[in-house]
């Protein structure tokens, strides 16, 4: 195996840890909630806000010492502190505890990614970048599937809280192989990097907002994924309440199905996704990009049978399409990302990229499922949340939207030689 694939392999498997840690929390929102009689607007609340906070404001620092200092030992380190948080999480004795194993589980995440992005893009030139981050985004789909499928087996068998030990346990030990077991990659240089050697960092990363947010493909990437988590997030993290409060599932059945459909199902069609976007590199990632964003439209009335019909056979058929849709964008935008911004940009715009996608995305996606079902649909019964999800469904067209409109920008923009994507420099606002 080459230093480049076993890197690669290090950061998906760590990539599943990170989301199997993080959405744990789902599909045991229901004996939490029974044992610290929460409501669901302190589910929701537990679910995102509290995880995205610290998350947020610690992914800008960590793109700082991605981009000056050793990226490797930073992952290590923060994937050990979230472990140890996700153990946390487990001994807590009241809902105050747990929230602050959760903050504590998102301030260890804040360091992983962006120097996980910044690994992946200096290992792979720009026609395999996709597939490359595309396969590290389906550790996001991997994580689920454990989630959901060890979560409800341990779960159900053992309690939520032996899960939390045993998943932050595994988290730990994995952190301390891939700070034995990776190389650092050399990081890339270039004519633009150079140019930026003697920039303070804070200035690194005002430039860098500058960049994604004045050229059209990069803002419409950024606003999309953001609008596009936000639904997702709600949805990931209510799905299994809802399953096992409308349709009467168990938790073991509930984490079962989910595993098999949002974790197999959907690493599939992110892997798929990425590597569609690389063969269609030649023409330009706006295509590939475009496809996903059409995708996100097909799916949406799959997702409203699914959450308002009373078929459970009809709801867990229907279900399908949708759940495997949910990051399909991931490995396309992040190839638009990186391949916008200098090399020594990356780690601050995939900082910038996260805190948008986790602050909003996680940290209100969830919370407005919660508050919707509690305060507007409260009079539908159990239906409640069928209904706030459904509702949803009206924002993610709206992300879908953008997601074409990046892809427009990029096909009518040919790509600079040697990257992805560049901005034009022309590019206004």
């Amino acid at each position: 195996m080459t230093a480049r694939a076993r890197l690669l392999l290090a950061l998906t498997i760590l990539s599943a840890f990170n989301q199997l840690d993080r959405q744990l929390t789902a599909i045991l929102l229901e004996p939490i909630r029974r044992e610290f009689a929460l409501s669901d607007v302190e589910l929701g609340l537990l679910s995102g806000l509290a995880f995205a906070v610290l998350y947020a404001g610690l992914s800008l620092p960590a793109a700082i010492w991605a981009m000056h200092y050793g990226r490797r030992t930073l992952v290590a380190v923060s994937a050990a502190v979230w472990g140890l948080a996700t153990i946390a999480s487990g001994l807590a004795q009241s809902f105050g505890q747990l929230l602050l194993g959760r903050i504590g589980i998102g301030a260890g995440e804040a360091g992983v990614t962006p120097a996980a992005h910044a690994m992946i893009s200096d290992s792979y030139p720009p026609h395999e970048r996709a597939s490359a981050m595309a396969t590290w985004s389906s550790g996001v789909n991997i994580g689920v599937f454990l989630a959901f499928l060890v979560g409800s087996y341990v779960g159900h068998r053992y309690g939520w809280r032996t899960a939390f030990v045993a998943c932050g346990v595994a988290t730990v030990l994995a952190a301390i192989a891939v700070r034995i077991g990776v190389a650092e990659p050399p990081r890339t240089r270039d004519r633009e990097t150079e140019a930026l050697r003697g920039i303070p960092s804070l200035g690194l990363l005002a430039l860098t907002v500058r960049i994604m947010w004045r050229d059209p493909a990069l803002r419409h990437t950024v606003i999309g994924a953001t609008i596009t988590a936000t639904v997702g997030y709600g949805a990931i993290s209510w799905v299994p309440s809802f399953l096992v409060r409308v349709h009467g599932l168990d938790l073991a059945t509930t984490g079962t199905y989910l595993a098999l459909v949002i974790g197999v199902g959907g690493a599939t069609v992110v892997t798929l996704g990425g590597r569609l976007a690389d063969r269609l590199h030649r023409h330009g990632i706006g295509w590939s990009l475009g496809a996903i964003g059409l995708w996100l439209l097909i799916v949406k009335p799959f997702a409203l049978v699914f959450y308002l019909t009373s078929s459970t056979a009809v709801a867990l058929t229907v279900f399908v399409l949708p759940a495997t849709a949910a990051n399909a964008y991931l490995g396309p935008a992040l190839a638009v990302l990186h391949g916008g911004v200098p090399p020594t940009l990356r780690p601050a715009a995939s900082a910038v990229f996260l805190i948008a996608v986790n602050l909003i995305g996680l940290g209100v996606g969830p919370l407005i499922v919660g508050a919707l079902s509690q305060w507007v649909f409260a009079d539908a019964g159990p239906r409640s949340l069928g209904n706030a999800l459904a509702l949803m469904q009206a924002l993610g067209a709206w992300g879908a939207l953008h997601v074409l409109l990046a892809a427009r920008a990029l096909v009518r923009r040919p790509p600079a030689p040697g990257l992805s994507v560049r901005p034009d420099p022309r590019a206004g606002p």
